[in-house]
């Protein structure tokens, strides 16, 4: 027996074929997907909209502070 035979886990089972899917089971599915896809897209809207909040707030920020410099300096 070789090492690389014991030193590494039990091998797995194969897993059993599944059944196709009925006509009714894949329309759910796909609904399903559908759903699951739509709310990924609608969060990475969300995060981008935040992330770009954010930036502009740090770019208004900067901007603020660099007035507050030359305004104090004239």
């Amino acid at each position: 027996m070789r090492f690389y035979e014991f030193a590494t886990r039990k091998p797995r089972k194969p897993q059993k074929p599944h059944k196709p899917l009925t006509p009714e089971q894949s329309l759910e599915a796909a609904k399903k997907r559908e759903v699951d896809m739509a709310k990924k897209a609608l969060q990475s809207v969300k995060d981008q909209h935040k992330r770009r909040k954010e930036m502009e707030r740090a770019r208004k920020d900067s901007y603020i502070g660099q007035l507050q410099k030359r305004q104090r300096s004239s």
